[in-house]
């Protein structure tokens, strides 16, 4: 039942025609790279320290804490920059009816990835914006 309601509370302003689906979480990778249904999402724009850097063990288990494994999520591929270099999808990922890229902006756990801004449908957004897009 909850799962439906966030579904249905669910509204996409964007022109997007990018693919959009509820799943859920299979796995925690690092602060911005889960798995859903077994597909690699990393996140739009925000990049997290990587396993070597300082922040790391925070970062990731923020996203741990916010989309635990099995909850239920809503992946918004992002139109100008599908996939990346690793064949990673790149999405912008609701979490708790909350967006977990501007999440981990909002309490210090990554940074904006500015060379990205111009190539995502996500950079006009208020929170990459802020963040320096």
């Amino acid at each position: 039942i909850v799962i439906a309601y966030f579904a249905l509370s669910y509204t996409d302003t964007s022109d997007s025609t990018s693919i959009i689906s509820q799943s859920h979480v299979t796995a925690i990778i690092d602060g911005d790279t889960i798995e859903v249904d077994h597909q690699r999402i990393r996140l739009s724009l925000t990049n997290t320290p990587e396993r070597d850097e300082l922040g790391y063990n925070e970062a990731t288990d923020f996203t741990r804490s916010l989309c635990p494994i099995g909850s239920a999520v809503i992946v918004n591929q992002d139109d100008k920059q599908p996939y990346d270099i690793y064949d990673r999808m790149l999405a912008k990922v609701y979490c708790s009816d909350k967006i977990l890229n501007a999440e981990l902006l909002y309490n210090g756990h990554a940074n904006i990835l500015t060379q990205y801004c111009s190539t995502s449908e996500f950079a006009s957004e208020d929170w990459a914006k802020k963040y320096g897009c």
